[in-house]
């Protein structure tokens, strides 16, 4: 007598499972497409060209755009590099041990962004902006050394306030994109709630001193 074959059993998926799992790839996409377009990289520019455009004059935007060359796509520049040479998994740094040289790195430019604003009498927000990012910058060096806090909820608070302050009621979308891009970076595991909520606190309590600095 032969012996019977014994086919593998699959897995039978329910209509109901199916939906879930659909559901659950499309936010999947959903918070990777939110956490690109609220990337530090882009929202940093947001407020650059904010006060560009505030300011609106041919020497503003002069330093503006110096500003963001040296703090925005030199850094930049620095990471897409580490990550060709293998030396960092991701653009976006998701293992907060690799984040040592990019924020090191990121601290030089901002600090000869700074002196350059300050040494050319570049227009005082411009020079309030480098000053947040420096200590932004900094400080985030520090923390990095021993918690992995949310780079993206600081840098979209620093924008949403800058654009409350600036723009006024014209400022909801920025508001609201603040808990968008958090949402995004804990539904992709990236960070948890209490290091989202820590970049946002962060954000407001670098940027609030300096634009009543600003202000008065």
């Amino acid at each position: 007598m032969s012996e019977m074959t014994v086919l593998p059993q699959t897995e039978v998926v329910t209509p109901r499972e199916l939906i879930a799992q659909l559901t659950q790839s499309r936010r999947v996409r959903l918070a990777y497409w939110i956490s690109q377009l609220g990337s530090p990289p882009l929202t940093a520019a947001g407020a650059a060209l904010l006060i560009g455009f505030t300011l609106s004059s041919a020497f503003a935007w002069r330093w503006t755009l110096v500003y963001m060359v040296l703090t925005i796509l030199a850094p930049c520049g620095y990471i897409i590099w580490l990550v060709q040479t293998g030396q960092v998994s991701d653009f976006h740094l998701p293992k907060r041990e690799q984040r040592f040289r990019p924020l090191l790195f990121s601290l030089v430019a901002a600090i000869v962004a700074w002196l350059l604003l300050v040494q050319v009498a570049a227009p005082r927000l411009l020079q309030i902006l480098g000053v947040v990012n420096l200590l932004q910058t900094a400080l985030f060096f520090v923390i990095t050394l021993y918690w992995k806090i949310s780079l993206h909820t600081a840098a979209a608070t620093i924008l949403a306030e800058l654009a409350l302050v600036l723009l006024g009621p014209g400022a909801v979308l920025f508001t609201l994109s603040v808990p968008l891009i958090a949402w995004s970076r804990i539904h992709l595991e990236r960070h948890t709630v209490e290091q989202t909520i820590g970049g946002a606190l962060l954000g407001i309590g670098i940027l609030t001193p300096m634009l009543l600095l600003y202000i008065q």
